[in-house]
């Protein structure tokens, strides 16, 4: 992506470092590659589908917002 704009980089970019990004890992479920973030009680949650098989993406089996 290119940004364009009169601004100096430093100015449009200020603060981007100081962000809060939550802890994601990669790992699969039943298979799938998928994006987890740490849940209630040492659980996961499917954050996101990370497959390029559009067949992932209808496995009603896994699905953001899934608790393993």
């Amino acid at each position: 992506m290119i940004l364009w704009t009169p601004l100096p980089a430093a100015q449009v970019l200020a603060g981007l470092d100081d962000q809060v990004y939550p802890d994601y890992e990669s790992g699969e479920v039943s298979g799938i590659p998928v994006l987890l973030e740490k849940a209630e009680n040492g659980k996961k949650r499917v954050v996101r589908i990370n497959s390029s098989d559009p067949a992932h993406y209808l496995n009603k089996d896994v699905y953001p917002g899934l608790i393993t």
